[in-house]
Formats: C-alpha cells, sequence, structure tokens
C-alpha cells in the first residue's frame, strides 16, 4: 500500500507576497493621487492668473479711454495723468503700494465684475507723460499701466497700511499716440 503523504509545512509564501503587493499597489495609488493634486492645484493657479490678466486688460482699456477723455476737455473723476518723472511711475511698486496715491486710479469694481467674475479688489492704473511738461509732446505721448488681480485677492480694508496685494497680480502697459 502507498505509505500516506505527509503534509507538507507552508512557508507563508502567498501571505508575505500578497502584504508586498498591497505595499506597492498602495505606494502607487497614493503616487497618483498627489500627482493629481499637484495637476489640480496648477490648473486653478492657471485659472487665477487669466482672470488677473483679464482684470488688467479691462483697466488698461478703460484707462486709455479716461485718457482720451480727460484730453479731450472730459474729466473723469479721480482719473489724473501725470507729468513724465526721471523714474516711470508704472514701474515702481513703492507707487503701486503706497496708500492713498492719487496717481493710482482704481477702476470701478462693476466695469470687471459684469462677466459674472467675484473679483474683491477692482484693478488699478497709472497714466503718464513720456515728454515732459510744457512741452510740445506732453499731451500726446502717454503710457498706461495698468494693474489687475485675481478673484482671489481680497478687497482693500479701511485703514490698509499697505495697498500690496495677496494673490495673482498682473500688469500691462500700453502707450497712445495722439496726433
Amino acid at each position: 500500500s502507498k505509505a500516506m503523504k505527509q503534509p507538507q509545512h507552508q512557508r507563508g509564501v502567498v501571505l508575505i507576497m500578497s502584504l508586498v503587493m498591497l505595499v506597492i499597489i498602495s505606494l502607487l495609488a497614493t503616487i497618483t493621487m498627489k500627482s493629481a493634486l499637484s495637476s489640480e492645484s496648477i490648473s486653478g493657479n492657471v485659472r487665477l492668473n487669466q482672470l488677473a490678466h483679464q482684470s488688467a486688460e479691462a483697466a488698461l482699456r478703460l484707462c486709455e479711454n479716461a485718457v482720451i477723455q480727460t484730453l479731450s476737455g472730459t474729466a473723469v473723476s479721480g482719473f489724473v495723468i501725470q507729468p513724465q518723472s526721471s523714474v516711470p511711475l508704472g514701474n515702481s511698486t513703492t507707487v503701486w503700494d503706497t496708500v492713498g496715491n492719487p496717481a493710482v486710479y482704481a477702476v470701478p469694481l462693476n466695469s470687471v465684475n459684469n462677466n459674472g467674475q467675484p473679483y474683491q479688489r477692482p484693478p488699478e492704473c497709472i497714466a503718464e507723460q513720456l515728454a515732459p511738461a510744457g512741452s510740445p509732446q506732453a499731451d500726446m505721448l502717454i503710457a498706461i499701466t495698468a494693474r489687475g488681480f485675481g478673484p482671489e485677492v481680497p478687497g482693500l480694508s479701511d485703514g490698509a497700511t499697505s495697498r500690496r496685494p495677496a494673490g495673482s497680480e498682473v500688469f500691462l502697459q500700453s502707450t497712445i499716440e495722439l496726433q
């Protein structure tokens, strides 16, 4: 008669392999989730930057119109064309971020919120002559610098000591040459 086979001792190889596979799958799932979250964050930042760019474009267009109106004798409330300075005002963060600086014109907020975006801070612009005051070209060549903000940038609070924004910010510049 055949001798009965003795049961072999199981060595637990299947259990160990299952645990190793579980760890590998968990690591892959974690890496995939981090990658997806990173991609979502990047696309969110791109969106905010695009909205800030749209806000700056709207401010640039409105300030170009304000320059033309001002030079044709129609005053725009709060808007002033600045005389030429040795350092262009539009390039100075000090000018942009100084509280109460009359050179910085805040565009009405409803001019950018009409497309359904909930902007909290209005875009701003500075218009300045590119020729010395009193020269024939002073009112003929004007630089306009606009600064737009994304919808995540909070509005300015009363009593703020700085106008420096926290969030997306875009600068655009154009030059108007009148004949």
